[in-house]
């Protein structure tokens, strides 16, 4: 099967029509096999650091970069890494969104969530950990933007600049810089980030600090366009929130401005907030050019307990300039991961199980992703491209599972689902006899 087929069935089996559907095995792109440099870029989900992970990063002689340790070396073996830091990081900013004395790294008014509030503020620190474990840019328009009001939005852009930190979406009171984008550099290509939100959870917004994805859809893609534009700018990357949570299949909405976006001059898209993982689509623009839209990245780390809220993926791009000086996409992959909690605390593994619950969302993640741009978790990055020479091994195991295709909204439980679909897989047998449940208070705090 050829790249071009092979990348149509991709985009219309992955997001299909109700029933029974199945992803195509590998998504390639035409300029896979094109020589020239090479950029390879690494996005990830949700960065979103409940109330249990802040206790963990603000206890003595820790940090937030206790739960990247797993990772850190595939986000620094990419040439750029993006993340969706999913909250303020405003410092001695109330809940209320008043300046107080600043407490340190210590839980309270200031830093975690009230009590029965997602109102989140991050210790700023949170910043400069992300950056030493291998981030480059971060977006900070999301729906938890303006938790702490006006001057939290503020204060999470000082703590950016303070750790030197590219981020985009946001801006402060008074500033009016010509872009809501920012471009980052890494070995002779140059890169440029569009961040946007579909909400601020109902909280004004009356200084349009925050960029919103259907608002202001004219003026994202009229960015797209003059980023697309400017010679100097060899890429430009969309990443929305956008999306409904706990759904694995895109909206209307997504799918119109993703493709808009694309047929604008992005080259990619990467989206995030379902909390979980949606499908990727291949865009062939009215040119001919190729563009790549991930859906939901989903979480990348935070204390939701659901087995499809555990299950991320690190994903990865990579760019080439063609003997023409354009840069086209050459190849996508992902890595799948997994959020442990355990005694020892939360972390970011990469999910490489066949059993229990770690084996049941990576089995579901294949059968929802392209089974075949599942990448090792191992440096340097091999790419699926399909082209002669090629190192690519193709990771067979666990068998894919569509459960997350036919039943695209996830279960509420916090335990394993063994439904038929996963029995079949697995080849578990259901006990006999009727289990006492057990009550369990479920707390993403």
């Amino acid at each position: 099967m050829n790249a071009r087929l092979s990348a149509a069935l991709a985009t219309v089996l992955a997001l299909g029509m109700p029933g029974q559907v199945a992803v195509a095995d590998t998504m390639r792109f035409d300029n896979g096999c094109s020589s020239g440099k090479r950029l390879t870029i690494a996005f990830a989900g949700d960065i979103l650091f409940h109330r249990k992970l802040q206790v963990q990063a603000y206890s003595k002689g820790s940090s937030f970069k206790r739960f990247f340790k797993p990772v850190e070396g595939l986000l620094k073996a990419a040439d750029l890494a993006y993340g969706n830091l999913e909250g303020p990081a405003a410092r001695g900013v109330s809940a209320g969104g008043r300046a107080v004395k600043d407490p340190g790294k210590r839980m309270g008014a200031v830093y975690g969530a009230p009590l029965k509030s997602l109102s989140f503020n991050f210790h700023p620190s949170v910043v400069g950990d992300l950056k030493t474990v291998g981030f480059d840019v971060l977006s900070s328009a999301n729906n938890h933007s303006m938790d702490r009001g006006r001057l939290g939005v503020d204060r999470t852009i000082e703590a950016f600049r303070e750790h030197k930190m590219p981020f985009t979406g946001t801006r402060k009171r008074g500033e009016t810089p010509a872009r809501w984008s920012v471009v980052t550099r890494a070995k002779g290509f140059s890169v440029a980030w569009l961040a946007c939100t579909f909400s601020t959870n109902g909280i004004p917004d009356p200084k349009k600090q925050v960029l919103h994805c259907y608002r202001q859809t004219e003026q994202i893609l009229k960015e797209i366009r003059q980023l697309k534009a400017d010679p100097k700018i060899d890429a430009v990357f969309l990443t929305p929130h956008w999306g409904e949570e706990n759904w694995h299949r895109p909206g209307a909405r997504q799918k119109k401005l993703g493709r808009q976006a694309i047929e604008a001059g992005a080259l990619a898209v990467f989206g995030a907030h379902p909390h979980v993982l949606q499908p990727w689509e291949k865009v062939t623009t009215k040119n001919g050019r190729e563009g790549l839209i991930v859906y939901s990245a989903g979480n990348f780390i935070s204390n939701q307990r659901r087995t499809a809220e555990r299950a991320g993926i690190l994903g990865l791009a990579q760019l080439v300039r063609t003997g023409k000086g354009k840069v086209r996409l050459a190849a996508a992959g992902y890595v799948p991961t997994w959020v442990v909690i355990d005694n020892k605390g939360h972390r970011i593994t990469v999910n490489t199980k066949t059993g229990g619950r770690e084996g049941e969302a990576l089995s579901r993640t294949l059968g929802l992703l392209p089974e075949g741009n599942r990448m090792t978790g191992k440096a340097p990055f091999v790419f699926p491209t399909g082209c002669k020479g090629s190192k690519f091994v193709a990771l067979t195991r666990p068998r894919a599972d569509t459960y997350w295709v036919r039943n695209p909204k996830s279960p509420k439980s916090g335990s394993g689902q063994h439904n038929r679909s996963w029995n079949r897989v697995f080849g578990k047998k259901r006990r006999s006899g009727k289990r006492k449940r057990r009550s369990r208070v479920r707390d993403s705090r």
